[in-house]
């Protein structure tokens, strides 16, 4: 990673940024992103196992790069254990400018063999973690006029398909909180986004290629292949930039038309 000087509405120097789930592949591209952006970089992971390793060997590439970066973990099951991290935050890092949640638990079950504690987590990762995210975050950036907050989401959200009842669900409440707060958080010159992924390369807990049905996933992308964290990271820093203070409660689709199909 080496620095650069991005053009106006992409330039986040002095910029500081949470990224939660920072130890997923889409997680860490938009943590780069804002890091070569100019921004300080906090990396909060879901979990205190090899997560913490992955986010401390991106920590050393945003630091190499001349920003100042963090590792936290953040257990997004509580409410007040997502506030107190962030406070943590942005008492460490001078603020909490823009802030991503990128958490993802995967559930292909029928409704029928999907047990309360699995429906549980599934929301928990898949929506509480978000509301969770924006409620803190948003009090941060209240004390320093506004700011910016992106979720990373998932197509299910808007179409269904079967066995996957808990997970659409799920990401359907996250973007249609990412609509509501958008009516909140305006008049605090607060803006929220979502990005709706499609099939992607990560997603190997969920797509075998050599399953017919699965592989249309791919087969009906425009590309015809499946899409990488590097597709979503220059959308994600777009929509943390200067350019963005008109646009608040939308989802983007970045799933190579699949959608067109589904």
């Amino acid at each position: 990673m080496s620095p650069v000087t991005p053009p106006e509405h992409f330039d986040l120097a002095g910029k500081k940024a949470m990224v939660v789930g920072a130890e997923t592949p889409v997680g860490a591209a938009i943590a780069r992103a804002y890091a070569e952006a100019g921004a300080d970089v906090a990396l909060a992971v879901l979990h205190a196992d090899d997560s913490v390793m992955r986010a401390k060997r991106l920590q050393q590439e945003i630091e190499a790069a001349g920003r100042k970066s963090a590792v936290y973990v953040m257990d997004v099951a509580l409410g007040r254990n997502v506030q107190v991290t962030t406070r943590q935050i942005a008492k460490e890092i001078g603020g909490v400018d823009i802030a991503v949640c990128a958490s993802d638990l995967f559930l292909g079950k029928p409704i029928a063999k999907t047990s309360d504690s699995e429906l549980q987590q599934v929301m928990t990762y898949n929506f509480n973690a978000y509301y969770f995210v924006a409620r803190s975050a948003s009090e941060e950036m209240k004390r320093s006029g506004g700011g910016r907050i992106l979720f990373v989401t998932h197509v299910l959200g808007e179409r269904g398909l079967s066995n996957t009842s808990a997970y659409g669900a799920a990401h359907a409440a996250t973007q249609n909180l990412v609509r509501s707060l958008s009516q909140e958080f305006g008049p605090q010159n607060i803006t929220i986004n979502g990005i709706a992924t499609g099939w992607m390369d990560w997603m190997t807990d969920r797509l075998d290629e050599s399953d017919d049905d699965a592989g249309r996933a791919v087969r009906f992308t425009l590309p015809r292949r499946a899409g990488t964290a590097e597709d979503v990271a220059p959308l994600a820093l777009y929509l943390v930039g200067s350019g963005v203070g008109y646009v608040s409660g939308q989802i983007f689709h970045v799933d190579g038309g699949l959608t067109q199909h589904l």
